[in-house]
C-alpha cells in the first residue's frame, strides 16, 4: 500500500513538473527558427537542457560552413509576434564562443 502511494505521488510529481515545463515559451520555441531582435533568422532552437533552464542553439544553417550549436540560459529565448527571438545576445558573441 505505501509503494503504491509513493508511485502515485512520483508520477503525479513527474506530471506536474513537465506539464509546468510544456507552458513556457521556451518549450514552444523548439523546433522554431531563432531571431534576432531586429527579426534576421540567425539559426534554430534544438532542445531544451538541463531540466528546461538551458536553450540549445543551432547557429548559421546546417548547409553552410560555420554552423555550430551553442547554448544560452532559456530565458533569453522570448516570443514576439509568433517569432523566436534571442534577447540580449549577438549572434557575433555566439559565433566567437562555438559550443559554450
Amino acid at each position: 500500500m505505501t509503494t503504491r502511494i509513493l508511485s502515485l505521488a512520483a508520477a503525479l510529481a513527474v506530471s506536474v513538473s513537465f506539464g509546468a515545463l510544456a507552458q513556457s515559451p521556451q518549450a514552444d520555441a523548439v523546433g522554431r527558427w531563432l531571431h534576432d531582435p531586429q527579426g534576421n533568422t540567425i539559426g534554430s532552437v534544438r532542445g531544451l537542457a538541463d531540466g528546461g533552464s538551458t536553450a540549445v542553439l543551432m547557429i548559421g544553417s546546417y548547409f553552410r560552413p560555420g554552423s555550430h550549436e551553442a547554448r544560452v540560459p532559456a530565458r533569453m529565448l522570448s516570443i514576439v509576434d509568433g517569432r523566436v527571438v534571442l534577447q540580449g545576445e549577438t549572434v557575433e558573441a555566439l559565433n566567437a564562443a562555438p559550443g559554450r
